[in-house]
């Protein structure tokens, strides 16, 4: 059977370093923020690299260069083992792949990734845009702002304060997904250098109004991990988008801010930046 454990920060160089799947789940940033929060564990063959999530007892797709091999062992694995063989967020190539192999294939719309181009959400050109132009512009007629980079502890520090106030005063504070959201947001902090992640805050008349953490891939991709702000200033979310993009991640073709979960209103937030590349995601079980 396959020996599966809780991934340490020795395990990075296990995970890919490009973008090949464009799919946030395959890097090691998605297993160091959320595996305390659904149990996240991985197991590495000479085959491949396998990961469990133990809230949905699920398997990702595996990261391999042999996929059939890589199934056979996983599916020995879960006769073995009795666990179930239930894949989800197998990206549309490798879940095609799998469909011609004989596997059930079944999209998951909830769990696509939106991916923008850069350079769109900088210039924020067209019409199809212009509602956003106008929050900024609304934004910088009504507010004196600054912007810093998270680049102190001292900083990062206060955005969690920001983060876990705002929630817990709007929220029921015992959901478990606040409670696993600001853990997440801790361990982005607490190991900051680590993740390799970049950041930067908006400030208006000196109070911190929003602050956003991203993570740079490669020249093709670039991730937003969070994205929070205070909904009193009008424009703020418009601001930091554009703010963030223009300033960190402009080198890069798309920046992908993730799936909407099925949640009505961030689907239609998503879908109002108009995005060019939707990452299909599908899960697969055995027919």
């Amino acid at each position: 059977m396959l020996q599966f454990h809780t991934a340490s920060y020795a395990d990075k160089a296990l995970f890919p370093s490009y973008s090949k799947h464009f799919a946030y789940e395959y890097f090691f940033s998605y297993v160091a923020l959320w595996a305390d929060a659904i149990g996240i564990t991985i197991c590495k063959t000479d085959t491949a690299l396998y990961m469990h999530l133990e809230e949905d007892d699920c398997f990702l797709l595996p990261i391999t260069e042999n996929l059939p091999k890589a199934m056979a062992e996983l599916e020995q694995h879960c006769q073995e083992s009795g666990q179930r063989f239930h894949l989800e967020c197998v990206p549309s190539e490798e879940a095609k792949q799998l469909e011609a192999m004989g596997y059930k294939i079944e999209h998951v719309r909830s769990l696509d990734d939106y991916l923008y181009d850069s350079q769109k959400l900088i210039k924020l050109s067209g019409r199809k845009l212009q509602s956003k132009r106008n929050h900024i512009s609304q934004f910088e007629r009504n507010y004196t702002y600054s912007v810093r980079s998270l680049s102190t502890p001292e900083m990062r520090e206060e955005c969690y304060r920001m983060a876990s106030t705002t929630w817990l005063e709007s929220k029921d504070c015992d959901t478990k997904e606040i409670k696993d959201e600001l853990g997440a947001l801790k361990r982005a902090f607490d190991h900051w250098d680590e993740l390799g992640f970049v950041g930067m805050l908006v400030c208006v008349d000196h109070h911190l109004t929003a602050f956003t953490v991203g993570e740079i891939i490669d020249d093709k991709m670039a991730i937003v991990h969070f994205e929070k702000g205070d909904t009193s200033y009008i424009g703020i979310y418009s601001v930091i988008n554009q703010l963030f993009v223009s300033q960190y991640l402009s080198d890069v073709t798309y920046v992908n801010r993730q799936e909407d979960a099925g949640v009505e209103g961030l689907r239609k937030a998503k879908l109002s930046y108009k995005p060019d590349l939707m990452v299909e995601k599908y899960r697969v079980t055995k027919q």
